[in-house]
């Protein structure tokens, strides 16, 4: 869950929100409760968790006044027990019966009534500025998954690459894409279509069964995954205007585990069999489908304030380093080195929270190939004193 404090009528709460949507609205909880949810990692009793209580707060806490707490925060499903887990068992069957998977942030990450979104679009890619080359579509980018409002300029800057370059007739677009709530397995797919306010896109289910055959998945991996995941959902409107509809291109919709473990255990994704066999099944899909395939990453870039866990406050000064460590960061890439580009974040032990780095670091290595960086940019709330930044690359074939 995502945790952010907010005021509620002078009192400061702790807001929390669910990125995989089985509670739909915000939480709020006082923060006594929230430093109590964070010490249930099944590590502790409650006699540890009265002593963490005294330690931090000076006062007793007793066992029935605990018991009460995890009641109440049961009742929000806040805590693994058998109440949500009933609960996240009937929506994950439920979704996974569907054959297409629903939109789940349209009206909300951008708009969700066609005329409206075609406007938004057109609008955010006649703006930027940057017409691009009219010549081959670039092999790849990295582009942010940050809502359209936010990351506007940056998006019509990337995607005005392929929506001025000679198209191919139906081509295969493959998008890695953050998972940023619970996932097993370093990589998902899905045999489901994906809804879009401009109508259904087309999954390509064969190869998303063969690409999992050859990385030795044991089948499409974490399916549910991409109930929720914006970070896909994110490119599918803005690939239907610049492909002409939704129904011009097919897609391979890919999920990506966090790369957490490995920054912990100071090791490289690639030392995992699971992810080495993953990218090399990848490279030999791209290798075989030549210039009819387009690959996205889809990841923002550092994520940084009190919004994300921060107790340093964020002002322009520290900003401006945030920003110049991501563009050293993105050096990396512009060499074709994405174990350059993990080093960095993982010496710093990803401090800046760089939620990009799986799908990044995984098309990176794939196509073996320099990127151009065509921008770097940022959002920043100066209430919230947080920031998120974000970038677009391209990479020829």
């Amino acid at each position: 869950m995502e945790a952010v404090p907010v005021k509620q009528q002078g009192r400061e709460v702790i807001a929390l929100r669910d990125p995989q949507g089985y509670f739909k609205s915000m939480v709020l909880i006082p923060p006594a409760f929230f430093y109590i949810a964070s010490l249930c990692d099944g590590s502790r009793n409650l006699r540890d968790l009265q002593t963490a209580y005294v330690r931090r707060f000076g006062d007793i806490i007793t066992s029935d006044q605990l018991e009460s707490i995890f009641c109440e925060l049961d009742d929000k499903l806040l805590l693994d027990s058998p109440k949500f887990q009933a609960l996240k068992k009937h929506i994950d069957a439920e979704y996974l019966s569907l054959p297409n998977r629903p939109m789940s942030c349209a009206g909300s990450a951008y708009a969700a009534e066609p005329r409206s979104l075609l406007q938004q679009i057109t609008k955010m890619v006649a703006d930027a500025g940057e017409p691009g080359p009219n010549g081959a579509m670039p092999l790849a980018i990295i582009a942010p998954h940050i809502d359209m409002e936010r990351g506007w300029e940056c998006y019509g800057k990337i995607y005005s690459r392929p929506a001025n370059a000679q198209r191919r007739p139906q081509p295969l677009v493959v998008i890695l894409g953050t998972c940023h709530g619970e996932m097993q397995g370093a990589f998902a797919l899905t045999s489901k279509n994906y809804l879009t306010p401009f109508g259904m896109v087309q999954t390509d289910a064969g190869l998303a069964e063969g690409l999992a055959r050859a990385a030795g998945m044991n089948g499409l991996g974490d399916e549910v995954s991409h109930r929720s995941e914006h970070s896909i959902e994110m490119h599918l409107p803005m690939l239907s205007v610049i492909f002409g509809g939704a129904d011009h291109f097919n897609l391979l919709p890919i999920t990506c585990n966090s790369f957490h473990p490995f920054i912990q255990e100071g090791r490289s994704p690639s030392e995992d069999p699971e992810i080495s066999s993953f990218i090399s099944a990848l490279k030999g899909l791209i290798s075989a489908m030549g210039e009819n395939v387009f690959v996205i990453a889809s990841g923002d870039l550092s994520h940084v304030g009190s919004r994300f866990g921060s107790s340093l406050p964020l002002d322009p000064v520290r900003l401006s380093s945030v920003i110049a460590k991501d563009k050293e960061m993105l050096q990396y890439l512009a060499a074709g080195d994405p174990e350059g580009f993990y080093s960095y974040i993982a010496a710093e032990h990803d401090v800046r929270n760089v939620c990009g780095l799986p799908p990044i670091y995984t098309l990176c290595k794939a196509l073996e190939g320099e990127g151009r960086l065509i921008d770097h940019s940022h959002w920043y709330d100066r209430q919230e004193a947080s920031a998120v930044t974000f970038a677009g690359m391209s990479f020829e074939a």
